[in-house]
């Protein structure tokens, strides 16, 4: 390979590396590269290119968490909504559904949905964590879609057994009082029972670090995340986005009700330089 054309290579990959994206997701975009992730990653390794493999953000991976949440203590609400009658159902697609928390002294928290099936990523900023902050989004969400389109995309959720689930009733009892959905729990410290959460929510620390407070955070500034983050390709998706996989499995109107964008490729950034907020 000549200096030139490492040199037109260099100047597509190293911004999107100080982007935040990662190599997968360069390859991908940019089919005039060439190249393998393997190639890439040899180039980074061999310093032929202006950025380094330091400045890789670490790859989206699972890795089990120590759970601090306030848990729920009623037996009764785990009635018939275990894990194990989760499984029973052999469903090939639901949602996973949890809550990242701000640094202390911030009582805004994301809840935050997974859709296993088109891999996406939603976040709504809650004032404060608890059950009835948990059900205003819902019902708002309902609003939004109608209930009978609520019902069809969330109908089975699989959640942990933080407190601000406490109410699975709640949540699954429409404003029309319609059955729009049906709750289910993790095992107890077992959050790898919605692995594709916990992914998800790595992608989310590249732009939102742990010890940052979300005080500052809008809804906009959420949506915008999400956005981002539902414009990367994904292998699992042979390349697609989980935006275009939804579009087809979802619909333009549920992702407009969600108030989802795709982002063009390049634009496409997981650092915290994409939102500036104070800390």
């Amino acid at each position: 390979m000549t200096k030139h054309e490492m040199h037109k290579k260099d100047s597509i990959v190293s911004p999107l590396i100080e982007q935040g994206q990662l190599p997968y997701q360069i390859v991908t975009n940019h089919l005039e590269l060439d190249m393998s992730v393997r190639s890439l990653y040899i180039y980074l390794d061999q310093g032929l290119f202006t950025a380094r493999n330091i400045d890789l953000k670490r790859k989206p991976g699972f890795k089990p968490r120590k759970c601090h949440k306030t848990q729920i203590t009623s037996r009764a609400v785990f009635e018939n909504r275990l894990y194990s009658d989760f499984c029973e159902l052999q469903l090939s697609s639901f949602v996973e559904m949890d809550t990242v928390h701000s640094s202390r002294g911030s009582s805004k928290t994301l809840l935050t949905f997974f859709f296993t099936k088109d891999k996406l990523f939603l976040a709504f900023l809650l004032n404060r964590c608890t059950k009835g902050a948990v059900r205003l989004i819902f019902d708002r969400l309902e609003k939004r879609m109608g209930t009978y389109e609520f019902l069809s995309i969330f109908e089975h959720i699989l959640t942990d057994r933080g407190s601000e689930f406490g109410d699975p009733v709640a949540l699954e009892t429409g404003i029309d009082d319609f059955q729009r959905t049906s709750i289910y729990y993790c095992a107890p410290m077992r959050s790898g029972q919605k692995v594709g959460l916990e992914q998800a929510h790595t992608m989310l620390r590249m732009v939102l670090p742990k010890g940052i407070s979300f005080e500052f955070l809008t809804q906009w500034d959420v949506n915008l995340i999400v956005n981002h983050i539902n414009s990367t390709p994904k292998k699992s998706l042979n390349g697609r986005t989980a935006y275009d996989a939804a579009v087809e499995t979802l619909g333009e109107e549920a992702l407009n009700a969600f108030q989802l964008k795709r982002i063009e490729p390049d634009q496409v950034s997981l650092t915290p330089k994409l939102i500036r907020f104070n800390r």
